[in-house]
């Protein structure tokens, strides 16, 4: 009998350790599937977000007469233009203000700042050639290749470490690569995508900027 009795204590021990094994196998499986799932999630809600603030850009736009407004300008961002407006609502509290832009920023691109983002904006900036009398269009009808020119994307980080830039441009403040390498951008039409380094460092060559009908130059300013 006692010798029976360790040969089940040891199968059940061995029994034990193939749980333990094929857990193990399963958890290892599981963690790059639920890795994706959350990426494909935070690319979904970036996306959305920026569509609906894009929107609301355009629509402010087409409400004052196509006068296109600058990423900033005098004691104004294009931000605060959307609360002055009525489009984006403010409630007066700060950290109220901060938490509900947080809900309309890139998941991905609040966990590189975590606790530390507590401006009242979004992430994204605004292409800092809209609205310049120097360098790019004044009006939305000077922008003639809508679904080829940069309205808002994923923006740096500022010095300060507590949000993200306000304006997009490139020249410093360059569109940031939050997902997979990838970076999340809208066009004037409406339309978002994903474009990757090879695009950007493609359009933010000075010398194809100033060219006039380059695809750079139709990128930033629209022409």
């Amino acid at each position: 009998m006692p010798s029976k009795r360790r040969l089940s204590d040891a199968f059940t021990l061995v029994e034990l350790l193939v749980v333990i094994a094929i857990i193990g196998l399963l958890a290892g499986l599981a963690v790059p599937v639920l890795s994706k799932a959350r990426d494909s999630g935070d690319r979904a809600k970036c996306m959305s977000n920026m569509r609906q603030i894009s929107s609301l850009y355009l629509t402010m736009v087409n409400a004052q007469d196509g006068v296109l407004v600058a990423a900033s300008g005098g004691a104004s961002t294009w931000y605060e233009a959307l609360e002055t407006n009525g489009y984006i609502n403010r409630t007066g509290d700060d950290q109220k203000d901060v938490e509900n832009y947080k809900k309309l920023s890139c998941p991905k691109a609040l966990t590189v700042l975590g606790n530390k983002y507590d401006v009242t904006r979004a992430t994204y900036g605004l292409n800092t050639y809209i609205a310049d009398t120097n360098n790019g269009p004044t009006r939305i009808a000077q922008v003639t290749k809508p679904s080829a020119t940069l309205l808002i994307g994923d923006g740096d980080t500022m010095n300060s470490g507590t949000g993200m830039v306000m304006n997009l441009n490139a020249a410093g403040n360059s569109i940031m690569p939050y997902h997979n390498k990838k970076s999340a951008i809208t066009y004037f039409d409406g339309h978002a995508e994903f474009i990757d380094d090879a695009f950007l460092t493609k359009v933010t060559q000075k010398a194809k900027i100033k060219t006039e009908g380059s695809e750079a130059s139709v990128f930033w300013k629209g022409y």
